[in-house]
């Protein structure tokens, strides 16, 4: 990324951001740590000095095989909180993420998180589940818990960009596996003697204690609340994932470019106005017909344009896992009081719907 889009970006994004709100900056998207350390250095220094000094917060998502020396220096120096990805034990980590070469990563994704951890550097674990993974619970907590790694999100294997298919979406019975997936997880982490937090179960728990009317909020489906940039300066919006698809009726999602001025260049963009319209329009299918519609807000737009190749559908594999599955399986535990601590009151809801339970 060039230094002239670098300072568009804190010109025409940062800079009007509300004094109240401290932005944030994901670096992801293949594998960032393939630029080297000292260029996000320059960069960061770039983006707070064109916007005026607006503290602004960073974070990485990788695959942690090139950490080092100077790339530990820079997360600390910048507080940039890191997120790695790792699948879990070597095989099934290694079925997937491969070099160039074929061969796997996951001893190299080690030695860069036993370089994390002899720094004291935070960081958490995304593990992407995939059809092999639901029937390796224990494999998979162990692993974990062995190699002191206590905080730890789930993503299922998702149908969208680049990917063919998902392992996820090829049989009727995977909602079951999956279900009986997170049960474990549930059950050892609940006996556990030391935390571990998993996103999962404390996003369950962050809906049972937020406001009634703050539960659906989704800021994939509501313009500008998530802009990307890419490498050119293109901007899109809505899902991250959408920016570099193959789709020209949208015009590949690319709504501007950040060089020739800020989030109001997109309004005027007919595949942005395109794109809004198709959201809006899932979004409203969504609450017509979907009783977990107040804790989703409309479903993520890159499942549906990714899974059902329009937006205006609703129910997707990835919002029939990730909310559907996932809320029902977290609350019958909690209701079973596996969780005391996360008990809300003593009586159990009807099985009516999500409203009904988060009352």
């Amino acid at each position: 990324m060039s230094e002239a889009t670098l300072k568009a970006i804190a010109r025409n994004i940062i800079a009007p951001c509300p004094p109240d709100e401290r932005p944030l900056l994901v670096w992801h998207g293949g594998e960032p740590m393939t630029v080297p350390a000292g260029w996000y250095d320059a960069a960061f220094s770039v983006l707070e000095r064109e916007s005026g000094g607006l503290p602004i917060r960073h974070a990485f998502q990788t695959n942690a095989i090139g950490v080092n020396r100077q790339w530990i220096d820079l997360w600390q120096k910048w507080r940039v909180n890191v997120g790695v990805s790792l699948d879990g034990p070597e095989d099934l980590h290694d079925s997937r993420r491969r070099t160039r070469r074929g061969s796997g990563t996951h001893g190299l994704v080690m030695r860069g998180v036993s370089r994390l951890q002899a720094a004291e550097m935070p960081f958490h674990v995304i593990s992407v589940l995939t059809a092999e993974s639901l029937s390796r619970a224990d494999d998979i907590y162990d692993f974990f818990v062995e190699n002191d790694l206590r905080n730890v999100a789930f993503n299922v294997e998702e149908e969208e960009g680049q990917a063919e298919g998902s392992s996820l979406s090829a049989s009727d019975q995977i909602a079951e596996d999956y279900a009986g997936f997170l049960k474990q997880i549930l059950r050892r982490s609940a006996d556990d003697p030391q935390p571990f937090f998993c996103r999962e179960i404390e996003g369950v728990k962050g809906l049972l204690a937020a406001p009634h009317d703050q539960r659906s909020d989704n800021w994939q489906v509501t313009p500008f609340r998530i802009v990307t940039v890419g490498v050119d300066g293109g901007m899109s919006t809505f899902s991250p994932e959408l920016i570099g698809a193959k789709a020209p009726e949208f015009d590949n999602f690319v709504f501007g470019n950040v060089r020739d001025g800020g989030v109001q260049e997109m309004l005027a963009n007919e595949a942005f106005r395109k794109t809004h319209l198709g959201i809006r329009q899932g979004v409203a299918a969504c609450a017509a017909e979907c009783r977990y519609f107040e804790i989703c807000g409309g479903g993520a737009p890159a499942n549906k344009y990714f899974e059902l190749g329009r937006f205006d559908g609703t129910e997707t594999m990835h919002c029939k896992l990730t909310r559907k599955v996932t809320v029902e399986t977290v609350l019958d535990a909690f209701e079973a009081g596996l969780f005391s601590n996360a008990k809300q009151g003593g009586r159990r809801h009807e099985r009516s719907g999500p409203s009904n339970r988060y009352a």
